[in-house]
């Protein structure tokens, strides 16, 4: 691979279920590998001097005396290995080294560009098509006293929490929850860097709620040049949010917070009685109890109850013909949750042992040895579902040519309940995925009285794909509020 005559690749790690020596080899078939170790192959990442694929300072920053402290994390890819690039993936430490590796690379004519954990999909980061880009990761920065963490109080009794935006959301409510504090919108899993969180547009959501970005009251930010400055005010803060990072890094980010003395966690399931917008919306309403003004969708009949805060919906089109299983993960807060509820309403008592046994759990990520599971979020997105020690990807991967769409459609729902249960009694704090296998999600936005239309249009495309060689959906559709 690197044209030193040594054979690297070929082998395959059968204990791991991946390709052996991964910082130079992958999995890529080929007609007519007949082993999985035929199929290991040398990652298409030649050494261009003069380029930033090719710079020893960005490959090997320690090693190489580079003017900035930094760990490189191989080339970017994204979480779900939908884009694996060549550009060199840094992670600098602390302000100066941010500092010295802008004025590095602009000495050196590079483009910068920011990563979170990298669940973008495609190239909104890069393409990998420019060899003189380079991605900047804060997944081992720190940043400067307050702006690591702290808390505010607030005249309303609510917080605010200023934290460094290369934390995940779990790092923060590792932080929050055993105060009983939350973020205003939620997202089903932990995995997302804070940063990137509030540089997009898809992230968090509740029925009265918008996404995460909304709640943001201030940033600290690094300009290109690496001075550093303070977005407080909502002319600016309004250009920040949601801006890919093309204004610049994100540093540390200041939330509104809220207090939530009770919370439940809990699984509605039903199998429709018919696939149509009136048993759609009836389930949504009725079981589902979500919080929808009546004015807003007239199918489904009267509104509900209205007591639950947040959902998330997820209907198995791939088996379910004319009558789909549908389910809800719903939360409920404060005064609406059920008193007769069988399970965690307020902060458990080993609270803060939870969240440590998640953060210090040893995980192998990806080739690059053991670390936490702490570590792995922030560097690299959610650590993978292990199935008997190995990889579901792999797993996956390997099978995507049997027909196994149905199977792994109706297990996908059917975990959820186990997930939410275990979580709850863990930790309570309404997040339910803490490992996710990776899987390309596109999002859409509707408003909810088209809903109905388009949740059909994904099951007739849905339903086709499972007639095609070529590609299958083996996941449940998604609707989410």
């Amino acid at each position: 691979c690197d044209g030193d005559g040594v054979q690297d690749c070929g082998k395959w790690d059968y204990r791991m279920s991946m390709c052996m020596n991964q910082a130079m080899c992958g999995y890529t078939y080929k007609f007519p590998d007949f082993t999985l170790d035929h199929a290991c192959r040398c990652r298409k990442c030649p050494s261009l001097p003069g380029t930033a694929f090719g710079d020893p300072m960005l490959k090997h920053p320690d090693e190489a005396g580079a003017p900035f402290s930094a760990l490189n994390w191989g080339v970017f890819k994204t979480w779900g290995d939908h884009m694996d690039t060549c550009a060199p993936w840094v992670m600098p430490r602390d302000d100066a080294a941010l500092q010295n590796l802008l004025t590095y690379a602009r000495g050196k004519g590079y483009k910068v560009r920011i990563s979170g954990a990298g669940h973008s999909a495609g190239g909104i980061v890069t393409d990998g098509k420019n060899q003189q880009v380079l991605v900047i990761s804060l997944a081992e920065y720190t940043a400067p006293a307050e702006w690591e963490f702290a808390l505010e109080d607030m005249p309303d009794g609510s917080k605010r929490a200023t934290v460094n935006a290369g934390w995940t959301q779990f790092h923060l409510y590792e932080r929050i929850r055993p105060l009983g504090f939350f973020q205003p919108a939620q997202t089903a899993g932990y995995f997302f860097s804070l940063g990137g969180l509030v540089a997009s547009s898809v992230h968090g959501g509740s029925y009265l709620g918008g996404f995460i970005h909304a709640y943001v009251t201030r940033f600290r930010v690094m300009l290109f040049d690496g001075s550093i400055k303070i977005v407080d005010t909502e002319e600016e803060l309004r250009f920040w949010r949601c801006s890919f990072g093309l204004h610049g890094i994100m540093l540390s980010v200041e939330m509104q917070l809220e207090k939530r003395e009770k919370l439940q966690m809990y699984p509605v399931e039903a199998k429709l009685p018919a696939w149509n917008a009136h048993e759609f919306w009836k389930f949504i309403k009725q079981d589902a109890e979500a919080d929808i003004p009546g004015d807003v969708v007239h199918d489904g009949g009267h509104e509900g109850s209205r007591k639950s805060w947040n959902g998330e919906y997820f209907i198995d089109y791939i088996n379910g013909g004319e009558t789909p299983h549908i389910m809800s993960y719903s939360q409920k807060a404060n005064h609406s949750v059920d008193p007769d509820f069988d399970g965690e309403l307020g902060i458990p008592e080993s609270v803060a042992e939870g969240y440590s046994y998640m953060k210090n759990k040893r995980v192998a990520e990806d080739g690059r040895g053991m670390m936490s599971w702490g570590e792995a979020a922030r560097r690299d997105g959610a650590p993978p579902i292990k199935i008997a020690g190995i990889d579901v990807n792999d797993i996956l991967d390997a099978a995507k040519k049997l027909p196994i769409a149905g199977l792994l459609s109706k297990a996908a729902i059917e975990e959820i309940p186990g997930f939410v249960k275990r979580m709850s009694k863990r930790v309570n704090d309404g997040f339910f995925l803490a490992y996710a296998p990776a899987a390309l999600a596109a999002a859409y936005f509707v408003k909810p009285e088209n809903g109905f239309e388009a949740m059909d249009y994904l099951r007739k495309v849905q339903l086709a794909s499972t007639k095609s060689k070529d590609f299958v959906w083996n996941l449940p559709g998604e609707f989410r509020f």
